[in-house]
């Protein structure tokens, strides 16, 4: 029997209206997936990458900054005072017993000197200036010590969170041995019971570990200043070279942002007894000016006037000595600072050089040990299986492995904060 070909029907034509739409529809979506890949696929951001943040966006950093910027106004404002005064004046006044008058002027003052206190008063703002810059040199440094802390305290929260994965993965393991044995009359209930407890304490931990993770993220995300950002790290390793301690002590003497800082007092010091000193000298300045007087705006007198003026104080009541002695004072005082400041900073330096080696010793000793037990673990867990040992003696050598590894995590840790630590007693960081 011939078959009948039924002919398609025609597609209708969407209106114009909606296939615009749906064009429009398409494209919201892929914008959309678009943003969500490039946000999940965000690079994570390594130990320079976070300190480079926290240069940038760190509330207390740029607070220190500003500080900066007003001792500069400072140093412009004590530099005016090598320029003359210019000021120009215009006026008109009226009274009842006679006619109103005009009057307009210029007039000039330049102090030529004024024994010392105008060049102490530069002095005085360029070192101010100076104990600026290094009081954001320390707070800097400070920052890059707690970023760098916070970073290695995530970086090892992840490393105990494949840790504990693993001790997961060995504690099922281990339960699975022991109820095995149990079901085949090998093993008694309390075992079972006491591995299954040891399954839930690791699940516990990891509960833990995870919650941590994120408590040092916000921590870390509020030192870069952007609190409400997510946030992922990326180690990668730096090579570490330190000079010989006497030369890390000489060198920490001369650099550290403190004693820059201190040196700067000194000098601001030196140079109010500069002008505590001024008063015994004469102050000379000369001055002039031009004016105009008179009834009518456009018909005025002029005058003039120049002269030189000089001035030196008799007598103070002692005043001038006092100060002297007491900025004299400030100064020996201030030596003394300095001296102490760097007795203390040696202290420090040898302190942090001490942890260094033996966070290293201890490091090497951790992988050591932690290499030992598990082979110690290893070797109980095939006699377990073959029957030759008890379930409690390999939940003693799974015990020490966990314990082991957990040293070995806090032995890097400690190792990689106490290299922080010496960079920032240092002076200054290693790249």
């Amino acid at each position: 029997m011939p078959q009948i070909k039924k002919e398609a029907a025609p597609l209708r034509r969407l209106p114009p209206f909606v296939r615009l739409t749906s064009h429009f529809l398409i494209l919201s979506v892929f914008i959309i997936i678009s943003l969500i890949s490039n946000t999940s696929a965000a690079e994570p951001l390594t130990l320079n990458d976070c300190i480079a943040l926290a240069k940038e966006n760190n509330p207390k950093l740029l607070q220190t900054k500003m500080g900066i910027e007003q001792a500069q106004a400072s140093v412009t404002d004590a530099y005016s005072s090598y320029y003359p005064s210019l000021g120009l004046s215009s006026g008109y006044s009226y009274s009842d017993d006679r006619e109103g008058s005009y009057s307009s002027g210029i007039s000039a003052r330049y102090t030529i000197f004024k024994g010392g206190y105008i060049r102490a008063g530069t002095k005085i703002a360029k070192a101010r200036e100076k104990n600026a810059v290094e009081s954001y040199r320390l707070n800097e440094n400070q920052i890059i010590l707690s970023v760098t802390e916070a970073f290695y305290k995530i970086l090892q929260k992840q490393e105990q969170i494949t840790l504990i994965n693993n001790v997961l993965k060995r504690r099922k393991e281990d339960l699975a041995l022991a109820r095995l044995k149990y079901n085949v009359g090998r093993e008694n209930e309390p075992v079972v019971k006491e591995a299954e407890a040891n399954l839930l304490q690791a699940e516990y931990d990891l509960m833990t570990a995870e919650q941590e993770i994120a408590l040092a993220k916000l921590g870390l995300n509020r030192l870069l200043g952007r609190p409400d950002e997510d946030i992922s790290i990326q180690y990668v390793d730096r090579v570490i070279e330190f000079p010989a301690l006497d030369s890390l002590v000489e060198s920490a003497k001369n650099q550290r942002p403190e004693i820059i800082a201190e040196k700067a007092n000194r000098e601001v010091i030196e140079a109010q007894v500069t002008q505590a000193k001024s008063n015994y000298f004469p102050a000379i300045s000369v001055s002039s000016s031009y004016g105009l007087q008179g009834d009518e705006f456009l018909d005025q007198n002029s005058n003039w006037s120049a002269g030189i003026n000089l001035s030196l104080p008799l007598i103070d009541g002692f005043s001038t000595r006092a100060r002297v002695r007491q900025a004299a004072v400030s100064l020996k005082e201030e030596y003394l600072k300095l001296k102490d400041l760097r007795d203390n900073i040696e202290q420090e330096i040898k302190q942090a050089y001490s942890d260094w080696n033996l966070a290293a010793k201890n490091l090497e000793v951790s992988n050591k040990t932690l290499e030992a037990v598990r082979e110690a673990y290893q070797l109980t867990k095939l006699q377990y299986e073959q029957g030759r040992t008890s379930y409690f003696f390999l939940q003693q050598k799974e015990s020490d492995l966990t314990r082991s590894e957990n040293n070995y995590l806090n032995a890097q840790l400690n190792l990689r904060v106490s290299v922080a630590r010496l960079e920032k007693a240092w002076g200054r960081r290693t790249q």
